[in-house]
């Protein structure tokens, strides 16, 4: 999503947009005015079949810019660091590379090692999506900035406010059904809380969500959907968004559907550490809790749905909030980065 946003700023001041990318359908399909090419990329049910996808995908890559771009005056933008194709020749070919970095780290480590190498020594400029990330100490290139993630301009026309909650307490949860999102935790408030709805929207298939359902007990309380196509119902009969990572088991960056929320008023309960805590301010427009300590989580979702006023100060705040992850302000500043 973030990389549709950069390629519409690039559009607006006239560049002409080459994207490499899957063929398959995605947040990057159907983009007017630019021009596709498969990067040849393919996952496969081995890891060893998609490795060597990976690789393989990569020199195809850097074989096709060469033979496009090796006469041309061409910015390449990479977005992660998964692309070192791209990165490596852009750099060979003396061309201005840019590397947006969304990740803390990957696995194994041989590759973050492998990956983040090639950033650190062939990007010429590293943008990151939170301040957290400048301390990462796989990013050793000096030459970073952070740039916060922004919702899409379709997002935001359609984001509506509501300024009351709902009469049964309503907390929702955007995530994939792996154990680090927090799913079981989540799960566990619902039986905690029977007294408030519990929803989760996963990005996993029908039939993943099926199976998954039918080796657990569900509270009935709590209702699971798979992928969905328009989030905007759900954002709009919730009263809390949460974020459930483990951090023992994966960082959080930043926390995009924590952003779409705002745009709808609501509070959030995020994890204690990552870039998603930049988004929320203790006490003012959410809070920042461990996912295992699940007393305390309930605690805080009791005290928002019953005390007088409490959620539609909180409420009130989040409005306030977005504004500092303003799709205006991203603009901006891929902007002056492109420009520069």
């Amino acid at each position: 999503m973030v990389l549709r946003n950069v390629i519409q700023v690039a559009l607006s001041q006239k560049y002409k947009v080459d994207l490499y990318t899957s063929n398959s359908e995605g947040f990057l399909s159907g983009i007017p005015g630019i021009t596709y090419h498969n990067n040849h990329y393919k996952r496969y049910n081995q890891k060893a079949l998609t490795f060597f996808s990976f690789f393989a995908s990569q020199i195809v890559l850097g074989f096709q810019l060469f033979m496009k771009y090796k006469k041309t005056d061409s910015l390449f933008y990479v977005n992660t660091i998964l692309p070192f194709g791209g990165i490596l020749m852009g750099r060979w070919m003396g061309k201005r590379v840019i590397t947006h970095v969304h990740e803390f780290e990957i696995s194994p480590k041989l590759l973050n090692r492998f990956l983040f190498g090639i950033v650190n020594r062939f990007s010429k400029e590293t943008v990151v999506v939170s301040h957290f990330l400048t301390s990462n100490p796989n990013l050793k290139n000096k030459n970073v900035k952070v740039i916060y993630n922004s919702i899409t301009e379709d997002f935001e026309g359609k984001a509506k406010a509501k300024h009351q909650k709902n009469k049964t307490f309503n907390v929702l949860m955007l995530a994939s059904l792996r154990p680090y999102k927090g799913i079981f935790e989540f799960i566990e408030l619902g039986n905690r809380l029977p007294q408030y709805t519990f929803t989760l929207v996963v990005s996993d298939s029908p039939d993943d969500l099926k199976k998954f359902i039918s080796e657990r007990e569900i509270p009935k309380n709590v209702q699971i959907f798979p992928v969905q196509a328009d989030v905007h119902p759900f954002y709009r009969n919730a009263d809390l968004i949460l974020n459930l990572a483990v951090k023992s088991q994966v960082v959080e960056t930043f926390g995009l559907t924590i952003l779409e929320g705002m745009y709808y008023g609501l509070p959030a309960i995020v994890p204690i550490s990552g870039g998603i805590t930049e988004l929320v301010q203790e006490g003012f427009n959410g809070f920042h809790r461990d996912s295992t300590e699940i007393d305390k989580i309930v605690k805080t979702i009791e005290t928002i749905a019953t005390e007088p006023g409490y959620w539609n100060e909180l409420h009130l705040n989040s409005l306030t909030m977005k504004e500092k992850f303003s799709r205006n302000k991203f603009e901006i500043n891929i902007l002056k980065l492109l420009t520069a």
